[in-house]
């Protein structure tokens, strides 16, 4: 487990963060995919806000069930009406026309009426690997099937598994409690599910530890836990022109992309301790 520093030097608005980054890379810019788990109240969104050194989409996952489920019949449509293969069209775009060819068929297929939205999948449905929008699944990861399926549909769609990351957002879930009931959320989980949600994040990321080298069946990227109870995991500070940054942040990355994941026996117990004063109990860390 690691605190990172960061400097602020305001006179010249320069920001130097030590930032959650994916592949090695700070703001790749294509290809990624992060999966964003945790139970409800963990404060997600704050860590993707100031922790995250990617930009991506939030997109939802029974929109992402729609799009791998319909990529062939897409595909066979494009073939039948124009007469082309839909990843020779996507070469193609150069000329309007084919542009919105594309957006057109993709739309109607997948019944969206929004052309920014046509446009997103179709850039998903159409570049190369290396070219398609980066992703942010934000969800709970509540149990392996939910990996699977995930992993399983992004690759469907043409992402590489190197290119597929994990961030679990671990805080206290005493303090989950309390954050739900704030009313900024906007909605208000009922405990006993906010409690389930916890667990079954933690007994998730504790299958995803011992299965070790097993975890490249669903994925290759980076895996993080991010620690994230306020006041003693990260510390924040407002800067001059009303904004605000983190200056001290914990996280731990558990595998890097294309590496090995750690095994379980190697791991810091101090962490692992605070990981089992974080969940919720009889959700033992300690002997895994």
């Amino acid at each position: 487990m690691r605190s990172f520093k960061t400097y602020i030097k305001e006179d010249s608005e320069v920001l130097l963060e030590k930032l959650i980054t994916f592949g090695g890379k700070a703001y790749p810019k294509f290809g990624n995919v992060v999966i964003l788990a945790g139970g409800a109240g963990s404060g997600k969104g704050f860590v993707q806000d100031t922790l995250f050194g990617i930009e991506g989409k939030k997109f939802d996952v029974d929109e992402l069930k729609k799009l791998a489920a319909q990529s062939s019949t897409i595909q066979k449509k494009v073939k039948s009406q124009f007469g082309v293969d839909i990843l020779d069209l996507s070469k193609r775009l150069n000329d309007p026309e084919n542009t919105s060819k594309l957006h057109m068929i993709i739309g109607d297929a997948l019944s969206l009426p929004n052309k920014s939205q046509q446009a997103f999948f179709a850039s998903v449905m159409t570049a190369s690997s290396e070219r398609k929008p980066n992703i942010i699944f934000d969800v709970t990861l509540k149990d392996m099937r939910m990996l699977a399926n995930l992993t399983q549909q992004v690759q469907a769609i043409g992402y590489e598994k190197k290119n597929i990351h994990i961030v679990w957002v671990v805080n206290d879930v005493e303090v989950a409690k309390k954050q739900n009931l704030d009313p900024k959320r906007g909605r208000v989980v009922p405990q006993e599910i906010l409690i389930n949600t916890h667990k079954g994040a933690s007994h998730t990321m504790q299958d995803i530890v011992k299965m070790g080298s097993g975890i490249n069946r669903y994925m290759d990227g980076d895996i993080v836990f991010a620690f994230n109870k306020i006041g003693v995991d990260s510390e924040i500070v407002k800067s001059g022109k009303g904004g605000q940054y983190v200056v001290d942040a914990n996280y731990f990355y558990l595998k890097r992309a294309g590496k090995s994941i750690i095994p379980a026996k190697q791991l810091d117990v101090d962490m692992l301790t605070k990981i089992k004063s974080y969940v919720p109990k009889n959700v033992d860390w300690i002997n895994i």
